[in-house]
């Protein structure tokens, strides 16, 4: 199994945010994720923003919550629940670039008040003790290179009765990733060594002083999302071999269309589902 460091992670966001920029709307929805689908959602930019409503929703965030936002990319996140909420939030990324910009979104939305950005790794925050209320995890958990020291992490810094809250792909079954060629390769070009089955998740979090996580199974609901990624990355195949012929280009930006390719073939297969989850911080 391939491991990625904390620079490598940042190298991945830095490189590819150009095709973000180009085939997933980022400068408009301000998001990485996938969007999930329902019949009221019409654009990808609408399925993108309803991931953010739904983990929300399921996690009853309410106007005086402390939220810390791991992984927040530009800032998306942070700024769409300050707007629709009016609760604080802060977010951290190991992206300098990425704080840059998320501070900047945050000003022309007029929330620079209310949320706030740092480089930081959220394995060792810095945060003190009981800082947060909910925990924000959009598809940013499956990077962390060790998931045990994010659950320690987590339960120092939330209130007891804090929550974290996931919107991310897990496998629905324990399983090797080293037997599974297509899981790897969508993996390993989002820089992630591996995710956790359900079953570990669960066992994980219980074994941390939370609650057993409530799970909200919304795979369908993404196979729109799951099907665009697929054919923007068959017409990215193309046009990323004749730029690489004349221009050397970074090792994620080169290998990012392969991706698409086998998120949809390993999704396809039931190698992986999308699920919002709610783990519970115990009181005692």
């Amino acid at each position: 199994m391939k491991t990625f460091t904390s620079k490598d992670i940042e190298n991945y966001y830095d490189q590819t945010e150009v095709h973000y920029k180009l085939h997933w709307e980022l400068e408009k929805s301000m998001g990485l994720h996938y969007g999930i689908w329902d019949k009221s959602t019409k654009t990808l930019h609408e399925s993108i923003i309803n991931t953010n409503f739904l983990l929300m929703k399921f996690g009853e965030i309410k106007p005086s919550d402390s939220v810390l936002d791991c992984g927040c990319g530009i800032g998306g996140s942070a700024i769409y629940l300050s707007k629709k909420v009016g609760c604080q939030v802060t977010g951290v990324t190991l992206s300098a670039k990425q704080v840059a910009t998320a501070k900047k979104l945050a000003i022309e939305n007029s929330v620079d008040q209310l949320v706030s950005f740092y480089q930081l790794n959220y394995l060792e925050t810095g945060f003190a003790d009981q800082s947060f209320d909910k925990i924000w995890a959009m598809e940013s958990f499956g990077s962390s290179f060790d998931k045990q020291l994010f659950f320690k992490e987590m339960q120092r810094i939330l209130k007891p009765g804090g929550k974290i809250l996931f919107a991310d792909t897990f496998k629905p079954y324990p399983y090797d990733i080293d037997q599974e060629i297509d899981m790897q390769i969508m993996l390993n070009g989002w820089a992630i060594s591996d995710i956790l089955s359900l079953e570990e998740l669960t066992k994980l979090a219980q074994d941390h002083n939370f609650e057993t996580p409530q799970i909200n199974d919304v795979t369908k609901d993404v196979k729109k999302s799951v099907e665009r990624l697929y054919s923007l990355s068959l017409a990215g195949m193309v046009a990323s071999k004749i730029y690489n012929l004349f221009k050397k280009v970074s090792h994620f930006s080169k290998v990012h269309y392969k991706t698409g390719i086998a998120q949809k073939k390993a999704y396809e297969n039931g190698k992986w589902g999308y699920y919002l989850v709610m783990a519970e911080k115990k009181n005692a």
